[in-house]
């Protein structure tokens, strides 16, 4: 493709994303659908912007492999391991069980026992990317059943390793039979495995600790990067998910004191692959496919929507989920997922699956996607006359997820660490960031809950639970930056109150214009402090001292302002 016609596209597509994005959103149907919206207009039944909708979407899928490793980044082993009965209980027979249901239905339609098998579990695969992106917008990742709807996603996308495995040996066609024994690729894929997991536990903090001491911002950004695709490109020579090695990587680097910063690196990418994977999704619609098989389609998608729906409520209700939280499950899950494009793709390169039957399968994995969001309503609808509302978040997320009416300390030097202390004393909960690592080691000594991150970055903002901290106090020494922090929350919370350190007068009256509630200068107030030392010294009485400290306090120090302009 030419330059121009590049620029073009992109400036097409950008130009549908957002208009449909906006508009659906204002709608209240979220911003999947208007992805999806966006990519039917471009794609082939539409303006046709491309016509490599296949290639597009597979480099897309790195969207959902950042997905994962953000996911990861809030996901500590001991909290996963805690999950072990929902992701390999639930989870396998959730695979199992529908994939055999499917098989079952598929056979009804005069399809062999192989096809029915590689389409029963095919289709029993649920988005990873439809379903966490729409939990993650509606605030739901740590209710009952988004963490039930998780455990799930991540025990799929690790069944696709041997679902893959499957395909040559059901395939007549001996070319797509492996030439190494399978306990040899299994012992490859462990291997890898462990690789993944070292290098994020010990190799990628090193990296990022040098990094962040010596403020090289850029190249944290790009290691931080680097750990999510090296992770995921492994993955994918192995023939794994990539989003399995993203989010194991991520689980490695959950327990440093870089992950808010790491999240925040990595974020704006992730939010930008992942739009595109949806828009190449929608693309992948053939209006004219489904106009003539239409009520084939219907049918099709109706059977599969109602067997996952079945499956996956029968499984919540006998692992103890109760009955509007299994309700939600399943009607979040009731869709195919991308995993469908990737199994099916390969059965067709193995001769299981002709081209027209791979054409369909592919109508079916897209239209479920796309009624994602207007399933998950309905599954509310039902689930509310069971439960008033979705079970409550757990209590070790975000660090600011778990307070509430907390204050937000930006900067951890002497003077953060003296608010620390303060509201440490009066019992007051807190959560402080700075950007210099030794810093936050020296917090963590201290026992304060103390993390490494940019308050300069909306993403941080979010993770320190912005939405219900009472204040925030910027302590930090640089005016310019404090002058960023403080534009950034207003930009964000603009309902929260910001108390600041100010370096002058000057400092202080600029903030105050800014909005901040309250700005100190160190100037006037070090003065005060250090007069009251020597009064005290010579005799002056406690109460005269407080009347006199009063009148230099008083509208904002106007005393020794005007001294100070005289």
């Amino acid at each position: 493709m030419h330059l121009d016609d590049f620029l073009l596209a992109a400036v097409i597509l950008l130009a549908a994303a957002a208009i449909f994005v906006s508009l659906f959103k204002r709608l209240g149907l979220g911003s999947v659908l208007g992805f999806l919206a966006a990519g039917v207009l471009v794609g082939p039944s539409g303006l046709a912007i491309t016509d490599k909708v296949a290639e597009l979407r597979h480099f897309t899928e790195l969207g959902v492999a950042l997905f994962l490793f953000i996911i990861g980044l809030e996901m500590q082993p001991k909290k996963l391991w805690s999950m072990r009965r929902s992701v390999f209980g639930m989870g396998s027979l959730q695979v199992l069980l529908t994939g055999a249901v499917i098989a079952g239905y598929a056979m009804l339609f005069d399809n062999t026992w192989k096809v029915a098998v590689i389409l029963g579990f095919g289709f029993a695969l649920s988005s990873t990317a439809f379903v966490l992106q729409m939990l993650g917008e509606r605030g739901e990742m740590a209710t009952e059943h988004g963490k039930a709807s998780f455990s799930v996603l991540l025990l799929q996308d690790m069944a696709i390793v041997p679902l893959l495995a499957l395909v040559p040996v059901l395939a007549d066609d001996p070319v797509m039979a492996s030439e190494q024994p399978f306990w040899l690729e299994a012992i490859v894929v462990i291997g890898v495995i462990a690789a993944v997991l070292l290098i994020g536990r010990y190799l990628i903090p090193i990296a990022l600790s040098r990094t962040a001491k010596n403020r090289n911002m850029e190249a944290f950004a790009m290691f931080a990067m680097l750990a999510a695709l090296g992770a995921a490109f492994a993955m994918e020579l192995v023939g794994v998910s990539m989003a399995l090695g993203a989010f194991l990587m991520g689980m490695m680097l959950s327990a440093s004191d870089f992950r808010h910063q790491i999240e925040a690196s990595v974020e704006p990418y992730k939010g930008l692959m992942i739009g595109l994977f949806f828009i190449s999704v929608g693309m992948s619609i053939d209006l004219g496919l489904l106009v003539d098989q239409w009520l084939w389609v219907a049918q099709g998608v109706a059977a599969l929507i109602f067997l996952k729906v079945a499956a996956l409520l029968v499984l919540g209700l006998i692992f103890g989920l109760g009955l509007g939280v299994a309700l939600r499950t399943s009607f979040n899950l009731c869709q195919c997922g991308e995993f469908g494009f990737v199994l099916f793709g390969a059965a067709v390169a193995g001769g299981l699956l002709t081209d027209e039957t791979f054409g369909f399968a592919l109508m079916l994995v897209t239209v479920t996607m796309i009624l994602t969001p207007l399933m998950a309503k309905a599954g509310d609808v039902l689930a509310t006359r069971f439960a008033a509302k979705p079970a409550g978040a757990g209590a070790d997320e975000a660090p600011g997820g778990a307070l509430e009416r907390h204050v937000v300390v930006a900067g951890y030097g002497r003077s953060g660490r003296i608010i620390c202390m303060m509201l440490e004393k009066k019992d007051i909960p807190f959560v402080a960031y700075d950007h210099d690592p030794t810093r936050v080691a020296l917090g963590k000594k201290q026992g304060h809950d103390v993390h490494y991150a940019n308050m300069t970055d909306s993403q941080v903002l979010d993770g320190a639970g912005l939405s219900h901290a009472t204040a925030v106090v910027v302590t930090l020494n640089d005016v310019h930056h404090v002058e960023r922090v403080v534009s950034t929350v207003l930009n964000f919370y603009p309902s929260v109150a910001i108390y600041a350190r100010a370096r002058d007068f000057k400092t202080e009256d600029a903030l105050l214009a800014k909005g901040v509630k309250r700005a100190v200068p160190e100037a006037a107030e070090s003065s005060v402090q250090l007069g009251k030392a020597v009064l005290q010294n010579v005799g002056v009485s406690d109460t005269d001292l407080a009347v006199l400290l009063e009148d230099f306090r008083r509208d904002d120090y106007a005393l020794i302002r005007l001294a100070v302009s005289a």
